[in-house]
């Protein structure tokens, strides 16, 4: 994707993508030393519960299968819960109505031995609970990411014996449990 800002992303360069641009890499953190990349992606994700299952996408790289919820990066100028609708349209082929804000999550690269994020060292997620529009079901949308494999609704149970990015969300589809739950996540997995 090319930027068509010059503030941003020079002509010629990426701001986005499965590599860091020049503009990018030459950004460093004054604090951190020559070696720290400053650039964080925002994500937003879509928290859909049914019938005690949440809906996750089916994923599969270099290190296996996973399950992880819909949702992808925001792309400069675009409002968070426009975001969100596009990438679960993409995604899960439905158009999902956006709620409050539920989760913030840190999602640091190196922190983590097998990360599903390949666009940035560092991701900032929020996650929002979302409603499917009546009549609507989801299924694999017509602008699945590279990864994806489908998607599946999974209750507690069947979370468990899966690779679910991050883990702590089996405790969302627990009755009683996900409202107890901190709205910042952190970096755990």
């Amino acid at each position: 994707m090319m930027c068509d800002e010059p503030p941003l992303c020079p002509p010629g360069e990426r701001l986005c993508g499965s590599s860091r641009s020049r503009g990018q890499e030459g950004r460093r953190d004054r604090d951190e030393g020559e070696g720290s990349v400053t650039w964080i992606r925002t994500a937003v994700k879509a928290l859909i519960v049914r019938d005690g299952r949440l809906l996750l996408n089916h994923c599969r790289n270099a290190a296996g299968e996973y399950y992880a919820l819909p949702g992808g990066g925001q792309q400069v100028g675009e409002p968070l819960d426009a975001a969100l609708v596009r990438e679960c349209r993409e995604e899960i082929g439905v158009t999902v109505e956006v709620g409050p804000l539920r989760f913030v999550r840190d999602h640091i690269v190196a922190h983590h031995a097998h990360s599903y994020v390949t666009e940035a060292p560092h991701q900032l997620e929020l996650i929002f609970e979302c409603r499917l529009r009546p009549g609507d079901e989801p299924r694999m949308g017509d602008a699945p990411d590279a990864q994806q494999l489908g998607i599946a609704w999974l209750d507690a149970r069947e979370m468990k014996d899966r690779t679910i990015k991050p883990s702590w969300l089996v405790d969302v589809v627990h009755v009683g449990r996900s409202g107890g739950l901190a709205i910042y996540q952190g970096d755990r997995d």
